[in-house]
């Protein structure tokens, strides 16, 4: 099925790089998932500005889905509504496709879990899982999956320096691959995998690439990284925001002027942010009386989830909505919010004083920089 909103967005990514595009030809998906019956796979896609859209339909355990873009591009396909995927609890698989005038066939089965969908005649999937087979994102994922469970700071910061190891040890193998300097699939593994790289970390990575590279969503998604994290360096100014409380009233960097401000980014349904919470009100205890204020921004889609968390938790300090999320145009995006928790501290003049403190690490860093 054709997708109106990629074709938009593959106009609007030849519109960024303005240079000549190679004319878009369609692609075609074709694919079998035993057990499936008969049924809908919602297709997303990420894009410059967000996600979007579009719908196969499958008959007899069969589908096809057309669709074109100007640039490899990875898609998920997910079951809608599909009994026999609930039952079974599996929930869609992911491929990279780019243009091809052959079609891409995915053989999957719901009792074998369709994420174990093997994917045929799609080259950029093809180097995607030649560097899977490396073992070198299974092993970035386990880890950090280890450093998010230590709460010790002492013990974290030891196994911190083991991970920048094994990171320089991951990218030295994914670039040994002779296809990846030219590869679609080489950039968008730093891009999923190692999105915590520092910006100037990130540009040594990005310069390993071919210069003559094609250029991808993922490839302009980190160059916008680093424009963002640039202008969030410290002792810049704070970009303004318009916020509202649960009550409505709005809320702008200009209403804490004067006040040095601490900014946790959290959602109600994150669990290391309620982890975060206890060193929050050592913050406001240790803080109270001060020109200093701490203001919660919910990144929730949905205003009953955050309004609902807002009264639960019952915070002594401000808590706003950014409905917005990661999108653009919200303050997450403009203060380059990569995960959360994240938190971060403003002075008294406007201007970043310091990002990402973690812990007992937050007040000993607010008493250090408090004037």
């Amino acid at each position: 099925m054709k997708n109106p909103i990629l074709n938009l967005w593959a106009v609007c990514l030849v519109g960024v790089y303005s240079c000549t595009a190679p004319v878009a030809k369609d692609y075609v998906i074709e694919g079998e998932i035993k057990g499936f019956g008969d049924g809908m796979m919602y297709v997303f896609a990420e894009t410059i500005d967000g996600n979007t859209g579009d719908t196969a339909f499958v008959k007899n355990d069969r589908f096809t889905f057309r669709s074109s873009s100007d640039y490899p591009i990875q898609l998920w396909f997910s079951p809608a509504g599909n009994e026999a995927c609930a039952r079974r609890g599996t929930y869609g698989f992911f491929l990279l496709v780019e243009n091809s005038s052959t079609p891409v066939r995915v053989n999957a089965e719901v009792e074998k879990r369709i994420e174990n969908a093997v994917i045929l005649n799609s080259p950029v999937q093809t180097e995607l899982e030649k560097i899977k087979a490396t073992g070198l994102i299974d092993r970035i994922t386990s880890f950090q999956n280890l450093l998010r469970q230590i709460e010790d700071t002492v013990i974290l910061k030891t196994k911190r320096n083991e991970f920048a190891r094994l990171v320089d040890k991951s990218l030295d193998e994914l670039f040994a691959l002779d296809f990846a300097r030219t590869s679609t699939a080489a950039v968008f593994t730093v891009y999923q995998y190692f999105s915590f790289l520092s910006i100037d970390r990130l540009e040594a990575v990005l310069q390993r690439f071919d210069p003559a590279i094609a250029p991808s969503v993922y490839w302009v998604k980190m160059q916008e990284r680093i424009r963002r994290t640039r202008a969030m360096a410290i002792g810049k100014k704070a970009p303004d925001f318009r916020l509202q409380d649960v009550h409505g009233k709005e809320y702008t960097l200009a209403d804490f002027a004067g006040k040095m401000v601490l900014f946790d980014f959290t959602a109600s349904w994150c669990h290391w942010c309620k982890v975060e919470i206890p060193f929050i009100e050592q913050v406001y205890e240790a803080m109270k009386g001060k020109d200093f204020e701490i203001v919660s921004v919910y990144l929730d889609k949905k205003r009953e989830d955050w309004v609902k968390d807002v009264k639960k938790s019952n915070h002594p300090w401000k808590c706003l909505s950014d409905v917005q999320s990661w999108n653009k145009g919200g303050m997450a995006y403009d203060y380059n919010v990569g995960g959360i928790p994240h938190l971060l501290i403003i002075g008294k003049d406007g201007k970043i004083l310091c990002s990402g403190t973690r812990g007992v690490e937050t007040l000993q860093k607010i008493k250090e920089m408090y004037r």
